[in-house]
């Protein structure tokens, strides 16, 4: 059994570090291009590859995580066929209504560069990186940041709000729902007839917080791109991301999908599914208040933190009130180190090739949302 484990590991090892040696060659490969004058379009669209596999597995955990953890044993081509045929259906018809733009007006404040710099070209492969290594970091933050200026404070205040919400609303629905229905949270309780209700449900829950994140998140990627595309070049940049949702969702969600595996009955379809339309809700609210982006990642973990500590003081069930709140801190521990790494390319970026020092209102906002954060 211990040579198994060893055999394990050193499986893991190698293949982690063939991991990070393909990422080191295509770092090395976009300095070397950057730095002889290669194509800006060209570049954009490296970036924008790695950017589509880079955002669908760090975000994969809150859009379709909870799906992914109760259906492991469904199908993996009707997963693809609808998830990816959304991906198409609403980013086309925006492409459709917005003259040629499928960032959902999400990028209004955010000019195109004319050229890209290399720090924003490598943000896509930092973000594979930490993703590999299970950190829930905020794709907003890393790479839109990156792009947005003295837009980043607004972006901080909106995806901190975002979480305070999340977190107040998961208190008082499963609050209610772990009070009244206390039953459904002991073990080894069974309603197959139930099950398969929320079981289908769950199709059509997850469905809409795809639909809603995609208007939210597609920016992060989008940003890339002109923002203005030809049909094809729609086309294209659809595929590639509809090729890395598909690995994502050939691989159940890849490492990350830790944080959701290690939650309490998240792979129920009803819990799955009740989390799933209450995430959505809250995304689309925030959709409709402003256009400025925001974390989805901090709305997420939100709900999940709320949700964890309420069902175990009301339930007391499962782990010991200590070992909850460590995994929540821990969740929120990392997407702070998250927060803290994108700020400091924020301000190298900022730093670097504009020839500028941060305003002194900016870096005191900065500090602020830091401490918060930590």
């Amino acid at each position: 059994m211990q040579f198994s484990n060893e055999t394990t590991t050193n499986s893991q090892s190698v293949q982690n570090l063939i991991y990070y040696m393909v990422i080191g060659f295509i770092g090395v490969l976009i300095t070397v291009l950057y730095n002889n004058g290669f194509s800006n379009y060209i570049l954009g669209w490296i970036a924008f590859s790695i950017a589509a596999y880079s955002v669908a597995g760090n975000d994969a955990i809150q859009t379709i995580g909870t799906f992914i953890e109760s259906k492991k044993e469904s199908k993996l081509l009707p997963k693809i066929l609808i998830f990816c045929g959304l991906l198409f259906l609403v980013s086309l018809y925006g492409w459709f209504v917005d003259d040629g733009e499928i960032h959902f007006h999400r990028l209004d404040k955010f000019p195109s560069p004319d050229k890209y710099n290399l720090i924003q070209l490598l943000a896509p492969l930092v973000l594979v990186v930490i993703t590999r290594m299970k950190a829930p970091i905020s794709t907003t933050f890393l790479i839109l940041g990156l792009f947005g200026g003295r837009n980043i404070d607004k972006m901080l205040t909106k995806s901190f709000l975002g979480y305070g919400i999340a977190f107040l609303s998961a208190l008082l629905i499963w609050g209610l729902h772990s009070y009244f229905k206390k039953e459904e949270y002991e073990e080894n309780i069974e309603n197959k007839a139930s099950d398969e209700f929320w079981g289908k449900l769950q199709w059509a829950s997850t469905s809409l917080l795809w639909v809603s994140w995609l208007l939210q998140d597609t920016a992060n990627i989008a940003v890339y791109l002109p923002r203005k595309l030809s049909i094809f070049e729609a086309i294209m940049a659809l595929s590639i991301i509809a090729g890395a949702l598909s690995f994502i969702l050939y691989t159940n969600g890849g490492a990350i999908q830790e944080i959701v595996s290690e939650k309490s009955d998240i792979n129920s379809a009803k819990a799955a599914t009740i989390l799933d339309i209450v995430y959505a809700a809250v995304l689309i609210v925030f959709q409709q208040i402003s256009k400025m982006p925001m974390s989805t990642t901090w709305v997420f973990l939100g709900l999940l933190a709320g949700r964890e500590i309420i069902i175990h003081m009301v339930t007391k069930r499962d782990r010991p009130y200590l070992e909850t709140f460590r995994q929540v801190g821990k969740d929120v521990m990392l997407a702070s180190l998250g927060i803290t790494i994108s700020i400091s390319f924020f301000i190298l970026s900022t730093y670097i090739y504009s020839g500028e020092l941060l305003g002194l209102d900016t870096i005191l906002n900065l500090s602020k949302y830091l401490s918060i954060a930590q």
